[in-house]
């Protein structure tokens, strides 16, 4: 019988089975021969929230196998996190910042997309054709679902805390500190292509007449061709915008 301390540090004790559920400290007897990663999981967290692991004091991976009276410390991912930077528990880097959003988090992809990052939304998929998404093409996966971000082909997660899809959005800006790197409205909502300007003429005939008559300035999508306009919904997206990156830059309340 193997016997390890754990450590589990904020919001982590908080997904621990129910047993161990809201407990910073307790010893886990078990008898099977296991690597830390599988027996953080079979605890209830999700290695992808995983932000630094130590083994008796020395950071460590996730491959180690736990041996009698060990003492494990795990603390969730801390903003700002950077997944384009190697780092011990995930050596292998996102070549960019891009997301994958399961079905619970429909309208945070659309609102990544409006900062201008590229986000697939994976509405009508399986957990496993998401899982799947997130490996092959190196996205972050963003989800509400526990057990997807368990898979082991995940190798950068993150578990969405609040229902609220604005709330959501500020979470993983802040997180992934998305601030600087957002460039607004310049991508499609619909497609994730990129926004070019184009003159009035040449989207003229695409046009209901009171656009015509209003507006002057439109851009198209490179990929799907949809027409864009600062149209009356404009000013609340800007401020809605605005008040995110703002928020941003602000210390995060310590939820525990």
């Amino acid at each position: 019988m193997t016997a390890v301390t754990f450590i589990f540090h904020n919001y982590l004790k908080e997904l621990l089975t129910k047993e161990r559920r809201g407990l910073s400290s307790f010893t886990h007897h078990f008898e099977r021969r296991a690597s830390v990663k599988d027996v953080i999981e079979s605890l209830g967290v999700p290695h992808p929230l995983v932000g630094r692991l130590t083994i008796n004091g020395g950071e460590s991976s996730f491959a180690p196998v736990l041996r009698d009276k060990d003492v494990v410390e795990v603390s969730p991912m801390a903003a700002p996190v950077n997944p384009l930077v190697p780092t011990l528990l995930r050596p292998e880097p996102l070549e960019r910042l891009a997301f994958v959003a399961d079905a619970n988090v429909g309208k945070l992809a659309l609102h990544l997309r409006s900062l201008g990052f590229h986000t697939l939304y994976g509405a009508a998929k399986r957990d496993a054709a998401i899982a799947e998404i997130a490996r092959s093409r190196k996205r972050i996966l963003l989800t509400r679902d526990i057990s997807l971000l368990k898979r082991k082909i995940i190798g950068h997660g993150y578990l969405l805390r609040s229902n609220d899809p604005a709330a959501q959005l500020l979470e993983v800006v802040r997180l992934y500190d998305l601030a600087g790197r957002s460039k607004p409205l310049s991508r499609c909502i619909a497609c994730n292509g990129l926004l070019v300007p184009v003159s009035k003429e040449a989207v003229l005939d695409r046009l209901e007449p009171l656009t015509r008559k209003y507006y002057q300035d439109f851009h198209t999508c490179q990929q799907c061709g949809k027409v864009y306009w600062p149209g009356s919904h404009r000013k609340k997206l800007d401020a809605f915008i605005r008040h995110i990156l703002q928020e941003a830059g602000r210390s995060a309340p310590d939820k525990g």
